[in-house]
């Protein structure tokens, strides 16, 4: 078995990404989960390069943009290999892993919230914008600044709740199952979380074109 001895910049990888073999057919998500249980060689690389993708950008649209999100993205994969017997349908794997993510980045988020960190890079300073920038990337860019000041006000399950509706555009019966609770209170939840983000960013002319489909 090969594997990648340094993701994104990290010596040694917590999760091995094997790379699968050409012309390897690409089983469903039930026959993965089957396959990865099974201990068939390459699975969990191929459950890797088919996942990995989802939960990184998920990540970042929840603790921001600019965050280093790799160690996040292992343990995720780490909590979901250690969890995954007890996935009771191999077909829901995709929400199973979405709702291992949640906690990842609520976890991280609870972690980080002392250190008022999140803004648009690591240090909670906003690098000097190019002199020839368009204007409008400019406006979406300091919109997009003050949004993430607003979601940094707010619980991380509010947050959560938020960005994966709004932001991630997860379906309410999708998201109903990364929760684990009923589709009437995921509709509560989002409903909740986005009234609160309307009511932080309310008289920001900059933030209301954003946040309008939320209300």
């Amino acid at each position: 078995m090969s594997s990648t001895s340094g993701l994104a910049g990290h010596p040694q990888s917590r999760v091995m990404r094997v790379v699968p073999a050409r012309g390897e057919p690409q089983e469903d998500d039930a026959a993965l989960v089957e396959a990865v249980r099974a201990r068939m060689p390459r699975a969990a690389g191929r459950l890797w390069d088919r996942h990995s993708g989802t939960v990184r950008r998920i990540l970042r649209r929840i603790l921001g943009p600019s965050v280093d999100v790799e160690d996040a993205v292992q343990d995720a994969f780490l909590r979901l290999f250690r969890d995954l017997d007890s996935l009771r349908d191999p077909s829901a794997l995709r929400s199973f892993l979405i709702g291992i993510t949640l906690h990842v980045a609520k976890s991280e988020l609870r972690r980080r919230r002392a250190k008022r960190w999140l803004l648009l890079s690591d240090d909670g300073v906003l690098a000097e914008p190019e002199a020839n920038a368009d204007p409008q990337h400019l406006e979406q860019r300091a919109a997009l600044v003050r949004l993430y000041r607003v979601l940094d006000k707010l619980g991380a399950e509010r947050r959560a709740v938020f960005v994966l509706r709004f932001v991630e555009g997860l379906e309410l019966s999708d998201l109903s199952a990364v929760l684990g609770c009923s589709l009437a209170t995921t509709k509560r939840r989002v409903a909740d979380a986005a009234r609160r983000v309307c009511l932080l960013a309310a008289g920001d002319p900059l933030l209301a074109p954003y946040v309008t489909r939320a209300s």
